[in-house]
């Protein structure tokens, strides 16, 4: 919890006890949970917190670069992911499940290679990747239909 209000303070912002709450709830996941989530687990230790409150934390510490927000569902809720270095993610279209993806492709990828892109420069790039996963695939013997 020290990390979480030192992290704050040092961006400008007031630790205060909704915005601890939401950074601990999140501190770990690897689930990419949506705010009403966030708010469901949050609201079970502080039962005054509401979701409005909730959020606007997200909102607040997401452009203060404390959390990622992904609009990965396209038309579906955005969700929020605490691991802030440079991956990619996977939505599985069968179970819905998002996957943190880590590939380094400096030199192969060529909207970095070419270092902009319609005339804006490009310093990195993150993609949203859709298909079935391997638990997915597994489960319905996907391989062996090819």
């Amino acid at each position: 919890m020290k990390k979480i209000i030192e992290r704050l303070r040092k961006k400008g912002l007031k630790p205060t006890s909704q915005r601890i709450a939401v950074l601990q709830n999140l501190t770990g996941r690897r689930d990419h949970p949506t705010a009403g989530d966030i708010y469901n687990d949050v609201a079970k230790k502080h039962p005054t917190i509401s979701k409005a409150t909730v959020y606007s934390t997200l909102k607040l510490l997401s452009e203060y670069g404390e959390v990622q927000e992904l609009s990965i569902r396209k038309m579906g809720e955005a969700c929020f992911d605490p691991v802030l270095e440079l991956h990619h993610h996977f939505l599985c279209r069968e179970c819905g499940r998002i996957i943190d993806v880590y590939t380094e492709c400096r030199d192969e990828c060529v909207i970095i290679k070419a270092g902009e892109a319609g005339g804006n420069v490009v310093e990195e790039v993150q993609a949203y990747m859709y298909g079935l996963c391997s638990d997915c695939v597994k489960k319905n013997n996907y391989l062996k239909k090819m």
